[in-house]
């Protein structure tokens, strides 16, 4: 996934838990919202899962080979450069667009696709 490599699960003995975030600020505040959070709130008793919401891509993106994570404000568009190490990119995002991974039929999604995303902030 993009942002996100590497990251790292594993069960250790006593049933431990343990995730190994990658170093880029970004891409470890996107795995810790996909992975660590949703694995916390299950171990204490909390089943929900992520809110998703329906939207329209803000502008057209070629698809990467790795499903990829846009940050972006919900009715506004993307938060700018995308490079996981821009922190800035996080400061004022509220979702996170689902992007599929790259395939031989779709290399490129245009402007107003509909798309999931994954609401992290208030909308």
């Amino acid at each position: 996934m993009k942002p996100g490599k590497p990251t790292t699960f594993a069960t250790l003995p006593k049933d431990t838990l343990y995730f190994g975030l990658p170093g880029n600020p970004v891409s470890t505040m996107v795995t810790y919202k996909l992975f660590v959070l949703p694995a916390l709130k299950t171990w204490q008793g909390d089943f929900s899962v992520p809110e998703t919401i329906a939207v329209s891509l803000p502008e057209s993106r070629n698809l990467d080979p790795r499903p990829e994570y846009i940050r972006a404000v919900y009715n506004k568009g993307v938060t700018g450069n995308q490079c996981s190490s821009r922190l800035l990119s996080m400061r004022d995002a509220n979702i996170l667009l689902q992007l599929p991974a790259r395939s031989d039929g779709v290399s490129q999604l245009l402007e107003g696709t509909p798309i999931k995303a994954m609401v992290i902030g208030k909308i």
